[in-house]
């Protein structure tokens, strides 16, 4: 049996050689003009050999495993070139360097350098970037302000995104960072004035009272010093933001178009309506509503009268065509209050009997230190028997004679009643 030759693994570094062949023969070539200085060598000798090819340059030829090559290496030697090391080429050049015969590499993209089948390339130091952006260009295509001028940044704002340059001209800076800025119309949608007079801060917030019957919002731009906010949902939710306008004109809105502002924001913070918000939120219960009355407009009204006006809303709805998904809504979130409205009226009923029991006691009290006109005057309210809570009517001109120096009266009578006392606002 033939045993073969052993083959010699080379690489053959070309680095500094002029004329690096561009193909196989080309390679095969080179090689067999180097393989006859490459046998009078010894691998152990020197594993990497240079060979001087006077005007074409340098080849090395490295011997990847010496000490399995035959000693000494003759005309039978094999040899295989596992790898070869070609000088470095610039791939992607510079387009404006080019046109100065001068080959620089260039790692940005620039758009308007078109150089037909794909985009053109601009070195470190021609590339212009605008702030806003990492986006490069050539100092000749850098981005036109719509005046004409060439930009300064990129607006980032909630109508150009990046995708529109400005010049300084037409750029406004961000108040607390100089270095933001957007266009005009971008700069108002981000930091709207507020609409109150003479106010320098930014309307952040935006009104929004509503009716079912023009669901679009104020939308008047306030801030958050001028907002006022109408705590329909506890004190837990945040409450309905209006503007000063319609936040003055609750008080004289009558309690069937209070219910029906409550609606209308209550739908559009469903989640289900067209300008839903994420957090869904339901009517409030009519034992709320009821001290919504009382501290809006000063009316007080018993629970069966307002689950009287809720009962009219919902059958005044009820007859409305076409449907679309806001009355849907409502519909939807007035059947699912019929439950806690019964409720609150049943509550209420046992809560009264209990709280008129603790307000005759605080009129026995009233009687018993002489204070004859106050007994006269107080009227009974509402009672929450989980806080103890007794709340009575007073006359503004004799709230302060029944609330005493720093509340010190009202401290004495909860003391003899066994309960808290609160005076409603109506």
């Amino acid at each position: 049996m033939t045993q073969h030759a052993p083959v010699v693994p080379v690489t053959l570094d070309l680095r500094e050689f002029r004329r690096a062949p561009r193909s196989t023969d080309e390679c095969l070539a080179l090689w067999e003009r180097l393989e006859p200085a490459v046998l009078t060598l010894d691998p152990l000798a020197g594993p990497r050999v240079r060979f001087d090819l006077g005007d074409e340059g340098e080849v090395g030829v490295w011997f990847l495993d010496p000490a399995t090559a035959p000693r000494p290496l003759g005309a039978a030697t094999r040899f295989a070139i596992r790898g070869v090391l070609e000088p470095p080429e610039i791939r992607h050049a510079c387009t404006t360097c080019r046109a100065a015969r001068i080959t620089t590499y260039a790692p940005y993209k620039c758009p308007g350098c078109d150089e037909g089948q794909r985009m053109g390339r601009v070195c470190e130091a021609h590339a212009v970037f605008l702030d806003g952006s990492l986006r490069a260009s050539c100092p000749s295509h850098t981005p036109a302000c719509r005046c004409g001028t060439k930009a300064v940044a990129w607006c980032g704002g909630p109508n150009c995104r990046t995708r529109k340059a400005w010049c300084e001209t037409h750029l406004r800076r961000h108040p607390g960072d100089p270095t933001v800025a957007d266009c005009e119309d971008c700069y108002a949608e981000r930091f709207p004035a507020c609409e109150h007079e003479r106010c320098t801060g930014s309307g952040y917030i935006r009104c929004e009272h509503r009716t079912l019957s023009a669901m679009k919002p104020c939308g008047r731009r306030i801030c958050t010093e001028h907002a006022r906010r109408w705590q329909v949902y506890g004190s837990y939710n945040r409450g309905l933001a209006l503007c000063t306008p319609h936040h003055q004109q609750l008080s004289s809105t009558s309690p069937e178009g209070l219910i029906d502002m409550i609606l209308a924001g209550t739908v559009a913070r469903s989640g289900r309506g067209r300008s839903a918000t994420r957090r869904r939120v339901q009517l409030p219960r009519i034992s709320i509503v009821r001290h919504i009355l009382i501290n809006t407009r000063r009316t007080v009204l018993d629970m069966e009268a307002i689950d009287r006006l809720f009962t009219a809303l919902e059958q005044g709805l009820s007859g409305r065509t076409p449907r679309d998904t806001n009355l849907s809504t409502a519909l939807d979130l007035l059947a699912g209050h019929r439950a806690s409205r019964h409720e609150d009226i049943e509550r209420f009923r046992e809560q009264h009997v209990e709280g008129r029991g603790h307000y005759d006691r605080l009129l026995q009290e009233l009687r018993r230190g002489g204070r004859h006109e106050l007994a006269g005057a107080v009227e009974f309210s509402d009672f929450r028997p989980r806080s103890r809570i007794l709340f009575v009517r007073v006359p503004e001109h004799l709230q302060g004679v029944f609330r005493g120096k720093g509340g010190s009266s009202v401290r004495q009578l909860e003391q003899r009643v066994g309960v808290k006392i609160q005076v409603e606002r109506g």
